[in-house]
């Protein structure tokens, strides 16, 4: 018997991206091994409010939050109320391909209880070198080539994961990012987490140039936050990853650029570098801050 599948997606005011995500959604070759959408909506603005009510039904259940909450949390908030075999997760700035459910069905029927797909640029962006940045510096490590291969986390915009695996884990934790690293590690305690490339997303990017700055920031002091709270690592405690920083980046840098030679996406890279380069910066930026800040209390589970 096939396996249902409930897809989940958090959104904060994302009325210009979440309709193409609930369009894609309605025209899966697997569409009917759907049963549901569950979008837990913390917006704030009139516009999402106006495009969810137009989706809603009996197939798109929209659940408003009541209050913000972190992305994570929305995750949580529609796996409690889910029926489906496997819990997937969507984002609401990103939309999947035609065959997206179908290539994570088999997955799991072949026994990957958790993993997740790859991340694409939409065509719309690839000439956006903003955007074309953030690919890079965010989804490097899970572009579409190679093997199905075991991750240690993959990305929460395309993830899935068996419905008591999920509740086994206790679910996604209280961080305001790097939550699916952290959820990614849980599961890899219990079983493994697969990559599956064929299970492709198309990731919208922002173009306003400071939330990409402020982005960049946020992801880079997360990072450290994780790092400093989850590891027994002499070099992720007090100043010493501030002081490890250039280290760090070195081997970042060599691990981006090792995956995209690898990809043959290079000359992608290369004309998004400025902008690629100042995302780093930011990110750095953001590290250091996570590094000067007290143990701040923020990975719980």
């Amino acid at each position: 018997m096939k396996k249902m599948v409930s897809v989940i997606i958090p959104s904060y005011n994302s009325g210009g991206t979440i309709g193409h995500a609930l369009e894609a959604l309605k025209a899966q070759t697997a569409g009917d091994l759907i049963a549901e959408i569950i979008v837990v909506d913390s917006s704030d603005d009139g516009r999402t409010k106006e495009v969810l009510s137009r989706h809603a039904s009996r197939d798109v259940r929209v659940r408003d939050s009541g209050v913000r909450v972190m992305p994570g949390m929305g995750r949580n908030m529609g796996a409690e109320r889910a029926a489906g075999d496997v819990f997937v997760f969507l984002d609401a700035d990103a939309y999947p391909a035609p065959d997206w459910l179908e290539n994570i069905v088999r997955a799991y029927e072949k026994g990957h209880m958790a993993g997740g797909g790859s991340i694409e640029l939409p065509d719309s962006q690839e000439n956006v070198l903003l955007a074309r940045a953030q690919y890079y510096l965010q989804f490097n490590e899970f572009m579409p080539f190679g093997a199905e291969r075991i991750k240690r986390f993959v990305p929460s915009c395309n993830m899935f994961c068996d419905r008591e695996l999920f509740r086994k884990t206790g679910g996604f934790p209280a961080i305001r990012a790097s939550e699916d690293v952290l959820f990614g590690l849980a599961v890899s305690r219990i079983t493994s987490l697969w990559f599956v490339p064929e299970a492709r997303v198309y990731h919208i990017f922002s173009e306003d140039r400071q939330r990409f700055r402020n982005n960049q920031k946020l992801l880079g002091k997360y990072v450290c936050i994780y790092r400093k709270e989850t590891s027994d690592s002499i070099i992720y405690k007090g100043l010493v990853p501030a002081v490890l920083l250039p280290v760090f980046l070195c081997v970042k840098l060599a691990r981006i650029v090792s995956r995209v030679v690898k990809a043959r996406r290079f000359s992608g890279l290369f004309t998004a570098l400025p902008a690629f380069l100042e995302g780093l910066a930011f990110w750095s930026a953001g590290f250091l801050r996570g590094c000067l800040e007290k143990e701040s209390g923020e990975v719980n589970r």
